[in-house]
């Protein structure tokens, strides 16, 4: 890749996350053009506008900053491959499988990796569940779509109020603990593991808000972490990287068990995550010596 080639920054798109996501691609985009790269800016909110770019030979390379639905969850990601365009992130079938939740648990279960118990909302019998709950949608990130419930007569209040079909809703058991989140980076193709980040949100949960409003959230860098438990979570979090075929860089989120410290339960992966000023990653890269310029570039060396 060199600085002249034609490298677009894709944010936008349609899903609700989408002003979280222009805030990403801005971010990203000033960095690259502050590295002197030939570099735009597309708001996409078509996939025709993708084609209209490769036919006027306006893009060599795609840097993702895309989240949610189309965007996030390997639909884009196909159409980029089929224009034969290398992108930044996971491909198709890991971007495809780590957007759905309860996905994402049968692959960490078959590889022998502890995720929170989850069913489908279609599935449960409502008499046997323990509370509280989390009732998350299926497929959205930042927390979109994540609501605590404490009795059945409020997860049926909940249900009233969904505007989509049962089948894309998901309930987990309630883990409380520690929240953490693992970034990884490929850095000279090693998957390098940056200093790992707790979360003490002042809502009830690491929610929509909490996520991306300063003052809301604790960020306590690097997390003090025993060495043995340190190792363990870095661990767990390559294992996660690699079963689920993740590409470049990604998130996974944990919690440390409040009842067994020594226990580590994965919450999820996130494929695309957000590059604001409030982000998870950026902020962990710096704690690790990368500055935040540096850091877009790592991430678009990564691009296949």
């Amino acid at each position: 890749m060199r600085k002249d080639s034609k490298i677009v920054v894709i944010a936008g798109g349609i899903s609700g996350e989408r002003e979280i996501s222009l805030r990403s691609g801005r971010a990203c985009f000033a960095a690259l053009d502050r590295k002197g790269y030939n570099v735009s800016l597309l708001d996409i909110q078509c996939l025709e506008q993708l084609i209209e770019l490769k036919t006027a030979g306006s893009i060599e390379y795609a840097f993702l900053c895309t989240h949610g639905n189309f965007g996030e969850d390997g639909k884009l990601q196909s159409v980029l491959e089929w224009l034969k365009i290398p992108y930044t992130g996971s491909k198709v079938l890991a971007s495809a499988i780590c957007m759905n939740k309860f996905f994402t648990k049968q692959i960490l279960k078959a590889n022998n990796i502890e995720s929170a118990r989850g069913s489908l909302l279609s599935d449960i019998n409502k008499e046997s569940l323990n509370f509280p709950l989390m009732l998350k949608t299926l497929e959205s990130g930042s927390s979109i779509g994540v609501v605590k419930v404490n009795s059945l007569e409020d997860l049926e209040d909940q249900i009233f109020k969904m505007p989509e079909s049962l089948n894309e809703w998901m309930i987990e058991d309630f883990m409380e603990g520690r929240e953490i989140t693992v970034s990884l980076l490929k850095i000279q193709n090693k998957l390098t593991v940056l200093p790992i980040l707790e979360i003490k949100s002042k809502n009830e949960f690491y929610d929509l808000e909490a996520k991306y409003t300063k003052g809301l959230t604790e960020f306590i860098l690097p997390a003090p972490l025993e060495k043995d438990l340190l190792k363990k979570i870095e661990s767990i979090a390559i294992r996660c990287f690699r079963a689920l075929n993740c590409k470049g860089y990604a998130r996974v989120d944990m919690i440390i068990s409040k009842a067994d410290p020594s226990k580590i339960i994965v919450l999820e992966l996130n494929t695309l995550p957000g590059m604001t000023d409030t982000s998870d990653l950026p902020a962990q890269a710096k704690e690790a010596g990368i500055e935040f310029d540096d850091l877009v570039e790592l991430m678009l060396q990564t691009a296949s």
